[in-house]
């Protein structure tokens, strides 16, 4: 079988119809992706306004937690104090009962 002359390689011509109707292809491809990308966009925007709006309650519930651990703090300080002294009053009157001194008992608190 011979040979075919001529370019195995050649180019299909195009009419400018068929380019128009590849370009009205491409450019509705082009806007549906771009209406994708906007609510995308839009979504990223909606998502960004919610951790705002969490990040600002975590920083509230942390101020609060702060608050409640510091009078935690000092209500424990109070009752260790309080506790203390019903302590010192006990040993106190148990050193007054047993026969000492005012003097003897401060020379044994210091």
């Amino acid at each position: 079988m011979p040979r075919p002359k001529g370019s195995k390689n050649k180019k299909s011509i195009q009419t400018v119809a068929q380019v128009e109707e590849k370009i009205a292809a491409q450019l509705e491809a082009k806007k549906t992706l771009e209406a994708e990308q906007a609510e995308i966009l839009a979504e990223i925007e909606a998502k960004k306004q919610q951790l705002k709006a969490k990040k600002k309650a975590v920083r509230a519930v942390d101020k609060a937690l702060a608050e409640l651990e510091a009078k935690k703090e000092e209500a424990a300080a109070i009752a260790s104090a309080a506790a203390q002294k019903v302590e010192i009053e006990k040993a106190v009157t148990k050193l007054v009962s047993s026969g000492r001194s005012y003097e003897e008992i401060l020379e044994l608190l210091k």
